[in-house]
């Protein structure tokens, strides 16, 4: 890192640990939230409640929530015949999304009356057990996040209510409202910073209709979307889950408006359009997110909701700001990460793995990242936003660790990525045989002294897709070394491999039975094999699966692996 960027370094920290402490000093002397106070003024009518349909629940999920299994984004936590507010603190994320009430739509998801009654169940127990004094439960951002959760379950759980309780809810809400009121601006997170303004404009309009709310929560919002999204309509972290999460809450916002007959404004719409294209360009053909930069899977009838139906049919092939590069034809869809390394605020969970790629057919997910490890702990993270975990080129050692992992520096900024410039380069040409992309990055050349580069084609049946990478000196004054390194593909867990002719292919067979043939010109120095992956897709918990390697070390002059997969036909539906 250069002189300036930690002299930059430097001064951030500095900064922001006195942001902090004045922070910490309101908090210390602002009274605390009194759930059992009686209201101040008159409640309104609920009007323009969060639509559920923004966030539909999942009812499996739901079920084995209350068998106990409470496992959330911090920790795998399965506690049978317990309330989920009994269990001894796993650590504060765990906490912090246990307060937020997302986990609430899948137990709402259930059939009625058991799954409204459940749900009614747990807001009660939480305002009975009045945990105000919980430091987790009372961050700006989670108490907007328990607003809108609650306010999407109302219509499912008012029906199952006595007047009473319902009465106590409304308070909650009101007097949870008030408080954030207070601090909404408080936050050093930029996306935990809109959250929470998202929560206070919700209120002010379905809770309250405080016209101060709805300006101060307004004012927030519009100010950080300038300054987080992106001319193309990505987010600053090039997650496409934030993405997704902060499109949700800007459709529920322009539908509470739109309820108070409020003028929406037209730099909300424009920005919310322009976040829709770019949603729909880093999903795969299923309708789920592609595992970029912190995202997990999800599912279509999750990102659907969100997509702007009328341009669903023109989804956009190059994101230049976000970097993202989408190559579809036929049936296979090829996602590839082509974006240069952002350091600073926003990195907190983005991965460094330049030129990673997804690959998909049809409904069937072939070739994938493995995504966020969300359950085990900071450093299984921290090794998922590395670049063994991703479908891409890595060396095994001596790389120069991309992220902010300790020091005073992680504690008061996080693990950031580091504000070094990969040089990522990318061409892309178009005609009738095809689609090539032609890519490369500077990753490699102060810790191995060679660039990157890689070639693409995909042919315009979608049934053939080539690759070259290429190792190149980085200039005459790097001295040779030689090193280990991986060309990776991981798989989807519903993929299986099989090593066939002598270690030269390997046969991919879907969920669906369709097959695809992986092979590669052979060289004394490469070997192809089949080794054990993991795959956190799905919520962040680890499965198995599995992965194609090709391992080799670097050659004195140009260092050139190439590789093709084919499409082979069905072979038969797996059981």
């Amino acid at each position: 890192m250069s002189r300036a960027r930690k002299l930059g370094l430097f001064l951030e920290i500095l900064s922001t640990m006195a942001r902090d402490t004045r922070v910490s000093l309101k908090r210390r002397f602002r009274s605390p939230v009194n759930l059992s106070s009686k209201f101040l003024t008159e409640a309104t009518n609920l009007v323009s409640l969060y639509p559920p349909d923004l966030k539909p629940g999942d009812p499996v999920r739901g079920e084995n929530w209350l068998a106990g299994d409470y496992t959330l984004t911090g920790a795998l936590v399965k506690v049978a015949d317990t309330s989920p507010f009994e269990v001894p603190v796993a650590n504060t994320k765990w906490v912090e999304a246990l307060h937020g009430f997302d986990w609430l739509r899948h137990v709402c998801a259930l059939q009625a009356p058991r799954g409204p009654r459940a749900a009614a169940f747990y807001i009660q127990d939480w305002i009975r057990r009045n945990p105000v004094r919980v430091k987790e439960a009372m961050r700006p951002h989670i108490i907007a996040r328990r607003l809108m959760n609650w306010s999407a379950a109302l219509p499912t759980i008012m029906p199952e209510l006595e007047r009473r309780d319902a009465d106590k809810i409304r308070q909650a809400l009101n007097q949870q409202s008030k408080f954030l009121s207070k601090c909404v601006d408080e936050e050093n997170n930029g996306v935990q910073r809109l959250i929470g303004a998202f929560g206070l404009a919700h209120a002010g309009l379905a809770f309250s209709n405080d016209g101060k709310w709805v300006r101060l929560g307004m004012e927030i919002i519009l100010r950080e979307l300038r300054r987080q999204i992106l001319a193309d309509g990505g987010h600053v972290s090039r997650s496409p889950e934030t993405l997704a999460d902060i499109l949700s809450h800007i459709l529920a916002l322009e539908s509470g408006l739109s309820a108070r007959a409020v003028q929406i404004p037209g730099s909300l719409v424009e920005t919310r359009k322009r976040m829709q294209a770019m949603l729909g360009m880093v999903c795969h053909p299923d309708g789920g997110l592609a595992l970029f930069n912190g995202a997990t899977q999800r599912t279509a009838s999750e990102i659907a909701p969100l997509l702007d139906r009328h341009s669903s049919k023109n989804v956009m092939s190059y994101a230049q700001r976000s970097g993202y590069q989408r190559l579809t034809c036929g049936k296979l869809c090829l996602l590839v990460d082509v974006g240069q390394a952002r350091g600073g605020p926003g990195t907190e969970t983005s991965h460094a793995a330049p030129l990673s790629l997804e690959m998909s057919h049809g409904q069937d997910r072939i070739i994938v990242n493995c995504g966020p490890n969300l359950v085990h702990g900071e450093k299984w993270h921290l090794a998922s936003r590395g670049v063994a975990a991703h479908s891409a080129f890595g060396f095994d050692t001596d790389i120069e660790d991309p992220f902010i992992r300790s020091g005073l520096a992680a504690r008061v900024l996080g693990h950031r990525l580091k504000p070094e410039n990969w040089h990522v380069t990318c061409r892309r040409v178009e005609d009738a045989t095809g689609v090539w992309l032609e890519s490369g990055h500077e990753q490699f050349s102060a810790s191995h002294g060679v660039r990157y580069h890689r070639r693409l084609f995909v042919d315009a049946s979608g049934e053939d897709l080539r690759g070259e990478d290429l190792l190149m000196p980085a200039s005459v004054k790097h001295e040779y070394r030689a090193a280990r390194f991986h060309l990776r593909f991981h798989l989807h867990p519903q993929v299986t491999a099989t090593l066939q002719a002598g270690g030269t292919s390997v046969l991919l067979v879907s969920r669906n039975g369709h097959g695809w043939q992986f092979r590669f010109a052979p060289q004394a120095d490469l070997v192809l094999n089949i080794e054990e992956s993991v795959y956190m897709g799905e919520a962040g918990i680890p499965q198995r699966c599995q992965q194609i390697t090709i391992a080799g070390t670097l050659q004195p002059r140009d260092t050139q692996i190439k590789w093709a997969m084919r499409y082979v036909g069905r072979i038969g539906r797996r059981r």
